[in-house]
């Protein structure tokens, strides 16, 4: 069987994960959540509800749910495998909307692509796994949270949102995207960055944010590519 086949036979025995050949020697495993329809539309949602609840969260805001992700969808999958050394072997790009992983190799993300859903099917193991990836994930958030001004904390806000992956230190709001470092931005609005196009769509937004906002008290940062 080839791994068109392979592809094909995976889809229709996992939905409603499904697998994509890149035709560039990259294969993802997707779950399209705001995509979903019919029996698979609140695919595993109430494991999220679950967790809402025990963490003292609404279950939605009104309109939508509070918590279920893609982010945390990756949360819960990297706490699944997190003692296996294959996991090494898959990136996440994942959205507010989505879940999504990538390997160059096909077994990898095949064999766990499989497993995972295998979880997923089995409510009470998925729900457990759900309020104990996210419940560990925000204590650690919480102990390494940093005191952020108005300024870096817009900031960080609005990269979120972009879909950018943030982290705070006491340096300044540092992104990523796809595990890879974009950014950083200091709380004079100075950024070190990486020459790519994403960096350069961030120069105008935290310009006009930090025109918008009024400066701390600071130490003068100084601006560099990386």
């Amino acid at each position: 069987m080839d791994i068109k086949q392979r592809i094909k036979k995976f889809g229709t025995e996992n939905k409603p994960f499904y697998m994509v050949d890149h035709e560039n020697g990259t294969y993802s495993l997707c779950l399209p959540l705001s995509a979903l329809k019919g029996e698979y539309i609140d695919f595993c949602q109430e494991a999220f509800n679950c967790y809402a609840l025990q963490a003292g969260d609404p279950v939605t805001d009104g309109r939508f749910y509070t918590h279920g992700s893609g982010h945390e969808w990756k949360i819960v999958f990297e706490k699944a495998f997190e003692n296996e050394e294959k996991l090494q072997q898959i990136t996440f790009d994942c959205e507010a909307t989505g879940f999504f992983c990538y390997s160059e190799a096909f077994d990898v993300i095949e064999e766990y692509g499989r497993r995972f859903r295998k979880i997923c099917m089995n409510e009470q193991e998925f729900t457990e796994l759900v309020c104990k990836a996210l419940a560990q994930h925000k204590q650690i958030e919480e102990e390494t949270a940093i005191d952020s001004t108005p300024f870096l904390t817009e900031v960080a806000a609005w990269a979120k949102q972009r879909g950018f992956e943030v982290e705070k230190t006491k340096m300044g709001v540092l992104m990523y995207l796809k595990g890879k470092f974009v950014a950083m931005v200091d709380e004079s609005g100075m950024m070190g960055y990486h020459p790519f196009d994403e960096a350069f769509e961030l120069l105008d937004e935290v310009k006009k944010i930090r025109n918008c906002i009024p400066k701390e008290n600071m130490n003068q940062g100084m601006q560099m590519n990386m």
